[in-house]
């Protein structure tokens, strides 16, 4: 394997050119594979800007979004993507770069990115593949273009985002595209995948460029210059031609998935695909509480909780709550708190089943933690159902012991009980409870706890494999 991880990796400096060669260099039966079955997309047009994954699982999807991207025929190419390994300067553009693809060279501009004022450290690109995985495409489809990669760090301040779109507003000519090098959702499973992609869906469609910062993606920066770029030229209608995931392409599970996203932008307003999304843990002590937009640091938890409970669920780069609208873990009877998001209401009600309920429950999506509090089971179950007809969209039961089925009424979600999260150990269930457009949806995720930390339970992953959401 050493020779593949060199071709991956490897970059030569030759005359002042940093020559890249990138995934299955040589393998010409492969790529022309890809090019002549790639998939076939409609995408309307004309388009300003795009998003694509720079995952190779995908590659005749790819491949089929190039030459679908092609037929506008841009004279121009500008693709951002984020700098896995920090090696460039926060926004790096490239100069004497040429990447090494089975369809000949394809040359960074250097006078574009002059033109641009981008700062340079062509040793950045080496072994980047959120570019070199697109390279093979681009220069097969658009040989004659001119081509402009930038990488952009994580958390790169939102004020040199806002200059980079500008500059390239103003200094692309009209018929140039820029494409936004991004992969969605890590290291989940694909339920919970899925779930994260719905809130991302309902950002990018609407143009919440600010709400970008908050979703479950790999550079919320790249979307930001690409969505931010296509807004000043008028293109603020985004169309998700298709959604995927790796594990799809897999037959053993996967903990660790990652999906993938593909975007068009056009002229026009935005058409938002509306959709709020709460994570719902079982009974969790109090001092967790509610927690808006999680968003993970590279300096630290940025605020988020430290409780050692969560050190197994939170996962590799935190990512497990990172993407939903809310979370919520625990929230006392008679208490509520409300959200603005993205123009819509989202209200987390907490009830005491012992206590009359409440006359009218007001929000686009209400999430009610329907405490026990010690009434009879029976009671308090019918009790729980009740708050449907009220304006309830999800319920989730609290002190109702092992775990139970979701059941589904008047068009929401009731989940009676959520079995061992933060109590004991035991198996229970994580919930993520989508409200889009009146319907409610839900997928879980199975959870093992054990010396009272709850984990991802990979056994019953396994058995749910193929199985379609609840």
């Amino acid at each position: 394997m050493s020779w593949l991880l060199a071709a991956v990796l490897a970059a030569q400096v030759d005359a002042g050119v940093v020559e890249v060669v990138g995934t299955y260099p040589g393998d010409e039966r492969m790529w022309s594979a890809l090019v002549a079955k790639g998939e076939h997309f409609e995408i309307g047009g004309p388009v300003t800007a795009a998003v694509a994954p720079h995952h190779l699982i995908d590659g005749f999807e790819l491949a089929g979004f190039w030459q679908a991207l092609a037929t506008q025929r841009p004279s121009t190419v500008v693709l951002v993507a984020p700098d896995h390994y920090v090696k460039g300067v926060g926004v790096t553009g490239a100069r004497a770069v040429r990447w090494q693809t089975v369809f000949g060279a394809l040359d960074a501009d250097a006078a574009l990115a002059e033109q641009l004022a981008l700062a340079t450290n062509d040793l950045a690109f080496q072994g980047e593949h959120s570019v070199h995985v697109h390279a093979p495409f681009i220069r097969k489809q658009l040989p004659a273009a001119r081509f402009v990669p930038v990488l952009l760090q994580w958390e790169t301040p939102r004020d040199r985002l806002e200059a980079l779109a500008q500059r390239l507003h103003e200094t692309l000519p009209p018929d140039a595209l820029v494409v936004a090098s991004v992969d969605f959702s890590h290291y989940q499973p694909e339920p919970w995948a899925s779930f994260h992609d719905e809130a991302s869906l309902a950002t990018v469609t609407a143009f919440d460029l600010e709400g970008l910062f908050a979703r479950e993606v790999d550079s919320p920066e790249s979307l930001f210059v690409a969505l931010r770029f296509a807004q000043l030229r008028g293109a603020s209608q985004a169309t998700r031609v298709l959604h995927t995931n790796s594990q799809r392409r897999r037959e053993s599970l996967m903990l660790d998935s990652t999906s993938h996203q593909y975007f068009v932008l056009t002229k026009g307003a935005p058409r938002p695909v509306p959709a709020l999304t709460v994570a719902v843990t079982g009974d969790a002590p109090s001092t967790l509480g509610v927690v808006g937009p999680w968003r993970w640091s590279m300096t630290g938890d940025a605020g988020m909780p430290s409780n050692p409970l969560l050190s197994r669920l939170r996962g590799k780069e935190d990512r497990f709550f990172m993407g939903a609208d809310t979370t919520v873990f625990s929230l006392a009877p008679g208490t509520q708190q409300t959200f603005d998001v993205r123009g819509q209401s989202m209200s987390v009600i907490g009830v005491d089943l012992s206590k009359p309920l409440p006359a009218k429950l007001d929000g686009d999506c209400v999430v009610v933690l329907a405490h026990r509090a010690g009434v009879d089971e029976r009671a308090a179950l019918e009790r729980a159902r009740r708050l449907f007809p009220l304006g309830a969209d999800a319920v989730i039961g609290r002190d109702f012991g092992a775990l139970r089925p979701i059941e589904w009424l008047d068009g929401g979600v009731f989940a009676p009980a959520l079995g061992a999260t933060f109590s004991k150990d035991g198996r229970g269930r994580i919930l993520g409870v989508t409200c889009a457009q009146g319907q409610t949806r839900a997928r879980s995720v199975p959870i093992i706890v054990k010396d009272g930390i709850p984990r991802l339970d990979a056994t019953v992953l396994e058995a749910e494999r193929g199985l379609a959401p609840e």
